[in-house]
């Protein structure tokens, strides 16, 4: 079975220092790729490796839909991954 991949879409609230010293609440969206098997698996995973890492700013989880990537290409960097994304199309005659 062909591996699928999810993006799942985070709201995480940061705290910055406004104008005179006020404190203003940010939200920064943030999208995620994860192989799982359904949405559902994927939003647990994001949420269990929020967790895990002892992430401690404000998240939610705002939604989960597929992604058209095919293929995900690791090298030898671990900082470095390269993600296909393949569209199909039709032609009309």
């Amino acid at each position: 079975m062909a591996q699928k991949y999810f993006e799942v879409l985070v709201n995480i609230k940061t705290e910055t220092e406004g104008f005179k010293g006020a404190t203003k609440i940010k939200i920064v969206k943030e999208t995620y790729l994860v192989d799982a098997m359904s949405c559902t698996e994927a939003e647990l995973r994001v949420i269990k490796s929020f967790q895990k890492s002892g992430f401690s700013q404000d998240y939610e989880v705002i939604g989960v839909r597929g992604s058209k990537v095919v293929q995900v290409i690791e090298h030898e960097d671990p900082l470095f991954k390269k993600a296909v994304k393949t569209e199909l199309s039709t032609e009309k005659d």
